[in-house]
C-alpha cells in the first residue's frame, strides 16, 4: 500500500512495534514480520530465561501484523485508533472500495463524537416561535374596510409566543443524576412572563421499582415540586405535590395522584385513573384505557403467534415492499371530570416502523368546546419531523416541529380564531398531499432499497458458506433419494401424489435465495399424502436450509393427483396438507 495514508489521529504505535513507516507497503510489512519472528518466537529461545520476554514481545509483534496486513483492520487503525478494532464492524463494508471505506469511517467517528457528547451531559432543547397568521386567512366580512387590502393583512401577522428551554443532565452515579433546566418565554408584544425560571431536579432510583424525584424553582415563585414513582410488571402509581413554601402555611400543596394497571395477563391494554387536587380549583379526576396492538404481517408468524408478535424483533428483517407490513397500533380513550372543564376524549395512532411513520388523531367534546387533532410525524436516528392540524371552537392552529440531535424546534401557527371549513378542508388536504407525494418519491424507494441490500447481504452470506453446507445438504439429498424414487414409482403406478416441484425460499424478488426442495418434499410422502406440522419453521427438515434468516419463506410445491396438475403455495409457520381441492389449476 504505497498510497499515502490520511492520519488524523496519528496512530503509529503498531507502525513502530514493526518498525516500519505509515506509509510502508504490504510486501515492506510482510517482510519485517517475517524478520522480527524469526528473532523473537519462542521455540528459537535457547535459554529459558529469555523465553517470556520473547512471548510477550512476540504477541505484540503478531497482533500488529495481524492489524497492518489487513487493508480494512489498518484503515481502522489509521483513522480510529486501537479501540475501534473491537466494533464489530459490518461485513459488507470490506468488499467495498477504500474511498467508501473511508467515508464509512469519518461517519462513524462524527456519530460517535456526538453519542459521547450526549452521554456526558445530556443537553436538550427547545425553542417555540407561535405566530399569529389570523389576519391573512380572515373573511372579509371579519374586518374592517381599511384592513381587507394584502399588505394590511401582512402587517397583522404577530409573534403571539416565544420561548427557549434548555436542560443538561449529568449522571452521579448508577442511581442518581442532577438536571439543570432554563426557561426564557416572551410574551404578547414581547412582554417578559412570570414564567420564565431556573430548575433544578434530582432524581434518585432507590429500587429497579421505586424512585424518587425533586425539582426546585429557582426564581420567583419559588415553586417546588416532589413526584414518587412505583413501578412493577403490572402496576405503575405516580404521586406529585406542587407547593411554594413561603405560602406553605396559606395554601396547601396541589396534589396529583395517578394509578395505571395492565388489564389482561395477554395484552397490553392498560387503564388508568388520576385524581388532582388544587387549592385555586375544583380539581379533576381523570381516568383513561390505553392499548397498543404490535402487528407484523411481513412474517408468517403473523396469522398464527399472537403473543409472538407482542414481543416481536423487527430489526434485521427485509419487511414488506409496501413498508406498511411492520408496526404499532394504538387507541385509547378517557373520560376527565373537570366542572365546566369535564369532557371525553379519544385517540387512535398507527406507527409504521419500516417507514418511521406514525399517524395519530385525536377527538375530544366536552361542555365547552369540541376539538380533534391529526399528526404526521417521520423519525430516524438523529432527526424527526412531525406536522399537526387542531381544530376547536377556537379556531385552526397548524403546528410543525422538527428536532435534530435532540435540539427542538416548534412552529405553531394560528390560521384563524374562528371555525372556517374552506381552511380547516385546505389544511388537511395539503399535507396529506405532500406526505403522499414524499412516501412515493422518497419513502417507498428507500424501503425497497433496503429489501435490496438485504437479500444481496443474504446472498453473499450464503455464497460464503455455501461450499460446506452445499455439500451437507447434497448427502442429505443424496441418502433421500432412493426413498423419494420409490414413493414417486409407487404413487405413479396408483395415480397418487407426485411431486413434479418443490421450491424453498423468501419472496419472489429474491429468486437467487431459493432452493430446489424436490427430493425432500417427494420422500415425505406417504399413502398419498404429506403433512407437515406448522407453528415452526421449515429449515429443520431433512434436505432443507434456511437461506435467508429473519425473512419471511414459503414452501412452492406443483404436484400431480389422480393424473391432474395442483400447485400450493404455503408460508413458513402454516402447517402443509397434501393434497387439497383448492390447490387443483384449472
Amino acid at each position: 500500500m504505497n498510497k499515502s495514508r490520511v492520519d488524523p489521529v496519528r496512530n503509529e504505535y503498531f507502525y513502530s512495534v514493526l518498525n516500519v513507516p505509515t506509509t510502508a507497503s504490504a510486501n515492506e510489512i510482510r517482510e519485517r514480520y517475517r524478520a522480527l519472528s524469526v528473532i523473537f518466537h519462542p521455540d528459537k529461545q535457547r535459554e529459558e530465561r529469555t523465553k517470556d520476554t520473547a512471548a510477550v514481545e512476540f504477541l505484540e509483534i503478531q497482533k500488529a501484523y495481524e492489524v497492518l496486513s489487513d487493508p480494512f483492520l489498518r484503515e481502522v487503525y489509521d483513522f480510529l485508533g486501537e479501540d475501534a478494532l473491537k466494533t464489530p464492524w459490518p461485513t459488507e463494508l470490506r468488499s467495498q472500495s477504500v474511498e467508501q471505506i473511508r467515508a464509512h469511517l469519518r461517519r462513524w467517528r462524527i456519530d460517535r463524537s456526538q453519542e459521547v457528547f450526549d452521554q456526558l451531559i445530556r443537553p436538550r432543547g427547545t425553542v417555540t416561535c407561535g405566530i399569529d397568521a389570523s389576519t391573512l386567512f380572515a373573511r372579509d366580512d371579519d374586518l374592517d374596510y381599511d384592513s381587507r387590502g394584502i399588505l394590511t393583512r401582512f402587517r397583522g401577522v404577530w409573534v403571539s409566543q416565544f420561548a427557549i428551554r434548555h436542560s443538561v443532565m449529568k449522571v452521579l452515579n448508577e442511581k442518581t443524576n442532577l438536571k439543570f433546566t432554563s426557561h426564557l418565554g416572551l410574551g404578547p408584544r414581547n412582554d417578559l412572563l412570570s414564567r420564565n425560571n431556573l430548575m433544578g431536579t434530582i432524581r434518585h432510583q432507590f429500587s429497579p421499582r421505586l424512585a424518587l424525584e425533586a425539582t426546585a424553582h429557582f426564581l420567583d415563585p419559588h415553586l417546588v415540586v416532589a413526584k414518587a414513582s412505583y413501578e412493577d410488571n403490572d402496576n405503575t402509581l405516580n404521586c406529585r405535590v406542587h407547593f411554594i413554601p413561603a405560602f406553605w402555611n396559606l395554601l396547601p400543596p396541589a396534589s396529583t395522584v395517578s394509578f395505571s394497571r395492565r388489564l389482561f395477563r395477554h395484552a397490553s391494554t392498560v387503564g388508568s385513573v388520576a385524581w388532582t387536587f388544587s387549592p385555586l380549583s375544583m380539581g379533576s379526576f381523570e381516568f383513561d384505557i390505553h392499548s397498543p396492538q404490535p402487528f407484523d404481517f411481513a412474517s408468517s408468524e403473523n396469522s398464527v403467534h399472537y403473543t409472538d408478535r407482542m414481543n416481536a424483533d423487527f430489526t434485521n428483517k427485509p419487511g414488506s415492499a409496501s413498508g406498511f407490513g411492520v408496526g404499532l397500533r394504538t387507541w385509547s380513550c378517557g373520560l376527565q371530570l373537570s366542572g365546566l372543564n369535564s369532557c371525553i376524549r379519544t385517540e387512535w395512532s398507527i406507527w409504521f416502523f419500516e417507514l418511521s411513520l406514525r399517524f395519530k388523531a385525536g377527538l375530544e367534546i366536552g361542555f365547552r368546546q369540541m376539538a380533534y387533532l391529526v399528526t404526521a410525524t417521520w423519525t430516524n436516528t438523529n432527526a424527526a419531523i412531525s406536522t399537526s392540524f387542531g381544530v376547536s371552537t377556537k379556531g385552526l392552529i397548524m403546528r410543525f416541529e422538527l428536532e435534530y440531535l435532540h435540539q427542538k424546534w416548534i412552529l405553531p401557527i394560528t390560521l384563524s380564531t374562528v371555525r372556517n371549513q374552506t381552511l380547516e378542508f385546505f389544511s388537511a388536504v395539503l399535507p396529506s398531499t405532500v406526505l403522499l407525494l414524499g412516501y412515493h418519491f422518497a419513502l417507498k424507494p428507500r424501503r425497497q432499497l433496503q429489501r435490496t441490500l438485504y437479500f444481496r447481504k443474504a446472498e453473499r452470506l450464503l455464497k460464503e458458506e455455501k461450499t460446506q453446507l452445499k455439500r451437507r445438504i447434497d448427502d442429505t439429498v443424496g441418502l433421500l433419494s432412493d426413498t423419494a424414487k420409490r414413493h414417486m414409482q409407487t404413487e405413479r403406478s396408483r395415480g397418487g401424489l407426485v411431486i413434479l416441484s418443490a421450491t424453498y425460499g423468501p419472496e419472489m424478488d429474491a429468486e437467487n435465495l431459493t432452493i430446489d426442495v424436490t427430493v425432500p418434499v417427494q420422500a415425505l410422502v406417504h399413502n398419498s399424502q404429506v403433512h407437515i406440522p406448522g407453528h415452526r419453521t421449515k429449515a429443520g427438515i431433512q434436505g432443507f436450509y434456511d437461506p435467508a434468516p429473519a425473512s419471511p419463506k414459503s414452501l412452492r410445491v406443483r404436484y400431480l393427483f389422480r393424473d391432474r396438475q395442483h400447485y400450493a403455495e404455503i408460508p413458513d409457520y402454516v402447517p402443509v396438507v397434501l393434497p387439497l381441492p383448492d390447490h387443483l389449476v384449472n
